[in-house]
């Protein structure tokens, strides 16, 4: 039986991760997007933004969704304007889907408006407290993803945020963005 601070853990764990994936992400994305997008087409906003270029199947996959699904929130986000498709060169049966500049200006409005609540959020804690709270959570993440299986969708839900940082990218099984990190397919900006 765990003892009472794991259990309590566990609780916070879990109103914590409600409260980012479904509490705060929804109101930044209705405050954002005055509630035009879903968190899924949104999804495909971000995945875009970071990773360039994916085809149909490949944002099906990573959402863990049909293509079918794929293809209906990908038609409404080019009737917005806010992503491109186009017909690979390869293979006419397949479409590459790519962001526009209002896609990406999306994406970056969000971004700025999440920092900016998650900077009020950890206003109270000294530089000390933040540092120590981040190496904790880097130690409590790492330890409970160890023990699971499929965990790559949990990698795109950072969506290579953390980028080098990240203690499964160098492992190719552990991180979905590993082989685009690695080819230098992807760029990543250090924070100053």
């Amino acid at each position: 039986m765990a003892d009472k601070a794991t259990r309590q853990i566990a609780e916070y764990s879990r109103i914590l991760a409600h409260l980012l994936s479904d509490v705060f992400e929804q109101n930044y994305l209705i405050e954002q997007t005055k509630g035009l997008l879903s968190k899924t087409q949104f999804r495909v906003l971000k995945i875009l933004s970071v990773s360039g270029q994916y085809t149909v199947s490949e944002i099906a996959t990573i959402l863990h969704i049909s293509c079918a699904a794929a293809s209906k929130n990908i038609d409404k986000l080019v009737r917005l304007k806010l992503v491109n498709r186009k017909i690979t060169r390869s293979d006419r049966r397949v479409m590459e889907v790519s962001l526009t500049r209002a896609g990406q200006a999306i994406v970056d409005k969000y971004e700025k408006l999440r920092m900016r609540k998650q900077h009020h959020a950890l206003a109270h804690f000294s530089r000390e407290e933040k540092n120590k709270l981040l190496e904790l959570l880097k130690i409590y993440v790492h330890h409970s993803l160890s023990c699971e299986k499929n965990i790559d969708v949990i990698c795109l839900q950072c969506n290579g945020g953390i980028a080098q940082e990240c203690s499964f990218s160098k492992n190719k099984n552990r991180c979905r963005f590993y082989n685009r990190i690695n080819n230098n397919q992807i760029t990543f900006e250090k924070e100053d």
